[in-house]
Order: structure tokens, then C-alpha cells, then sequence
């Protein structure tokens, strides 16, 4: 067994957290060492999360038709892609698929709107969802509205929503290589002011965009200084009509490397692994939770079909965890 990954994960075992330097040096290893870091980063995983696994479940509100640039997005009304028209999931859609979300066990539902913000009436219609989702269906919700400011998020926490999706998409240094149309410092500002309204922090990013491992390190830091719990890990699908259409998928045994390696940069916070990674995974995703994956979103995808929510229970229960669902 390599020394010096042991060392590094004993450490942080102990509670203590690796520096970006120990990072990085693990970020450098080869192939070779693969097993080494996924044997640790599960011991990492079962230190501060057991064998508990979270569940979640996305609805989107508003689908299609965004006026930002993000080149890996099929929503992006730039890009000639099926979604390039706006459309909106009625008030009972959104809280069918919560009841749903509720009678399959899923604790955790979050409601998505496609574009860079939210308007005055669509924040008033939240206000009225989130409360009888919350309290009369009786299930946790979060939200992902785009850049948003203090006072709206306050508004969303007092009328239900516990915590805020808002990627970074990438590090700070590649964003203008993915996204024109915004900078990367107003998804900065948006997570702090989610922060400073007591929402929790569901803040992550997509990877196999043509970032380097460099990128992929910064991201981790950032991740980490921002205080992010939930560190939903997507991974690119290429769509046909948008900008990387034609990128090739991540290979499975790259993505179980990065995972681990997150487990490693930011021990203490949940790791989800979302869009993507049907495609990319196959028949490895359930190995996401021996790199050290404690949570999946499950359903279907804002873009893409993901997995039935019994199958994915059904596999975290073979695997002998402990899916966190409503009996």
C-alpha cells in the first residue's frame, strides 16, 4: 500500500484536512495507485458518514429556452437542440411529482428553473408551492433559480426551501472557456448570500468540459473555502446542437478517481453524484460510493433519463448501505 496515501488519509481520518499541496500530489498519481485512493477515500467516506446514502429527486419548473451561453447545456436557447423553446411545469405537475418523490421514499425534492434568474412572479409562485410541499406533502425541498440575491433567497427559506443548488460549473480560471454571457463572480456572490440567508449549500459542477486536473483542484478549493455541504458531481453527456456535442465521455475509472479525490479534498461534505453519470459510469456506478460518494439524485435528469428510484434503492440496499428514504 502506497505510504504516502496512507499518511494523507490517516490525517484526515484524524480530523485534520489535507493542503492543497497533498492534494495535488495525489492528483498525480498514476494508474497504478488507483486502488490504493479508493480503498481510502471509502474509510474517509465511513468516518464521517457511515454507511448512510441520501436520495433526491429534481422536477424542472422551467425547462428550455435560457438565454446563457453554457456550451455542455441543452437549455441554452443559443444552441439548436430540442429544448430551445421554454417550457413550464404547471403548479400540480410540480406537486404530483413531489407526492411522487414522497410515496417512493425520496426525502428530498428540489424544484430547478432553467435561465439566469428568477422574476418577480415566479418568486410569488414559489412562495406558494414551497409551503404546501413542505408542510402538507410533508418533504424536504430545495431549489436552483439562477443568480439570485439575498433578499430573495430569505424569501424563499421563510416560505420552505432548507437549501440552495447553485453550481460553479467549473474552477474560476476555465469558466470563461464554458460561459460568456455571465461571470463566474456572480455565482460566487449568489452562493455567499445562500450562505448568509441559512440555506444549506448544494454547490458543485460538471466535469470532462475540457478542464484540466489543475482546473478540477482549483474547483475542489473553492468548493471547500465556500463551505459547500453537497457537492453534486455531474459529468458532461454530450448533447447533439450544443458546443460540446462531439466531446467524448469521461472513461468510469476516471470519474471513480475524481470522485475519490473530492472524498479527499472535502471530507466532511456530501458528495452527490448526478447528471451524467448513467452514461458515463455504466456498469461501475455503483462503485461511486467506494470513492466515496454519500448521496445520488435519482429519477430522471433536467435533460437526460436517469434511473428508476426503486432500482437505485434497490442497488444501495445490495451493496449493504443505508439508502436515506421515507418508510
Amino acid at each position: 500500500m502506497n505510504e504516502k496515501i496512507t499518511e494523507i488519509a490517516e490525517k484526515i481520518i484524524a480530523g485534520s484536512l489535507a493542503d492543497r499541496s497533498e492534494i495535488e500530489e495525489l492528483f498525480s498519481l498514476g494508474e497504478s495507485e488507483l486502488w490504493d485512493i479508493l480503498y481510502w477515500a471509502n474509510k474517509i467516506r465511513l468516518k464521517f458518514f457511515g454507511k448512510k446514502i441520501n436520495v433526491c429527486s429534481i422536477i424542472p419548473a422551467r425547462l428550455g429556452g435560457c438565454t446563457e451561453d453554457c456550451k455542455f447545456c441543452a437549455q441554452s436557447g443559443k444552441y439548436n437542440t430540442s429544448f430551445k423553446k421554454v417550457e413550464h411545469s404547471s403548479d400540480e405537475e410540480i406537486l404530483n411529482a413531489a407526492r411522487a418523490a414522497k410515496e417512493n421514499g425520496v426525502p428530498h425534492f428540489g424544484i430547478v428553473y432553467s435561465g439566469k434568474a428568477l422574476s418577480e412572479a415566479e418568486l410569488k409562485r414559489l412562495e406558494k408551492l414551497l409551503p404546501i410541499i413542505k408542510n402538507e406533502i410533508g418533504i424536504d425541498v430545495c431549489g436552483g433559480f439562477g443568480i439570485v440575491n439575498y433578499q430573495q433567497l430569505m424569501r424563499l427559506k421563510k416560505a420552505g426551501m432548507s437549501r440552495y443548488n447553485h453550481n460553479l460549473e467549473t474552477s474560476r480560471n476555465h469558466f470563461k472557456n464554458i460561459v460568456s454571457t455571465h461571470d463566474y463572480e456572480s455565482r460566487i456572490e449568489t452562493v455567499k448570500a445562500a450562505k448568509a440567508a441559512g440555506l444549506g449549500l448544494c454547490v458543485g459542477g460538471i466535469f470532462g468540459i475540457g478542464e484540466t486536473e489543475a482546473d478540477r483542484i482549483d474547483m475542489a478549493f473553492e468548493l471547500r473555502q465556500l463551505g459547500a455541504d453537497m457537492i453534486p458531481m455531474n459529468f458532461l453527456h454530450p448533447i447533439a446542437g450544443t458546443p460540446l456535442g462531439d466531446m467524448p465521455t469521461m472513461k468510469p475509472l476516471e470519474i471513480l478517481r475524481l470522485i475519490a479525490l473530492f472524498r479527499f479534498a472535502i471530507p466532511k461534505a456530501g458528495i452527490k453524484i448526478a447528471g451524467g453519470r448513467v452514461l458515463n459510469l455504466r456498469d461501475t456506478q455503483s462503485w461511486a460510493f467506494y470513492a466515496g460518494a454519500t448521496s445520488l439524485l435519482s429519477g430522471n435528469y433536467l435533460t437526460t433519463a436517469g434511473r428508476a428510484v426503486e432500482d437505485d434503492v434497490r442497488m444501495l440496499e445490495d451493496l449493504g448501505l443505508e439508502p436515506n428514504v421515507m418508510k
